[in-house]
């Protein structure tokens, strides 16, 4: 076999493997892992669609179904309170049957996240805080 086609060959075999790798490191992250991830995608997003890739299919089509003009001022608003927030501690990680529920701590306030599986991936369902 020559040089160029065990080149490709092996450049063809790497590129089917890397999903099945994403898929597997995926599996093994914990709910509170995904959602620590989903808090550092979300301080550098631009835009609201930045992050839908990581909201659960339900939560993705009501984003997309809000006007654009709507869509910005939520996100906008929502990076606002989130800077405020400061770092976010997961204090507690309860299974659930759908995935996990986290309960969380900020600076000023507390809240929780339902995290859940869809597809064999974690996705953010639902969060909800409340001020001290």
């Amino acid at each position: 076999m020559t040089l160029v086609r065990r080149v490709f060959t092996l450049g063809l075999v790497l590129s089917l493997a890397a999903p099945a790798l994403a898929v597997t490191e995926q599996a093994t992250q914990s709910a509170t892992e995904f959602y620590q991830a989903y808090r550092k995608a979300f301080a550098k997003a631009q835009k609201i669609e930045d992050i839908l890739p990581m909201m659960t299919a339900n939560r993705r089509a009501q984003m997309e179904k809000t006007p654009a003009d709507e869509r910005n001022m939520m996100f906008g608003m929502l990076k606002e309170m989130t800077a405020e927030q400061g770092d976010v501690k997961v204090l507690k990680e309860t299974t659930t049957k759908t995935g996990a529920e986290l309960t969380l701590q900020a600076k000023d306030g507390t809240g929780t996240a339902a995290i859940v599986k869809e597809g064999g991936a974690w996705k953010l369902d639902k969060e909800s805080w409340t001020n001290k």
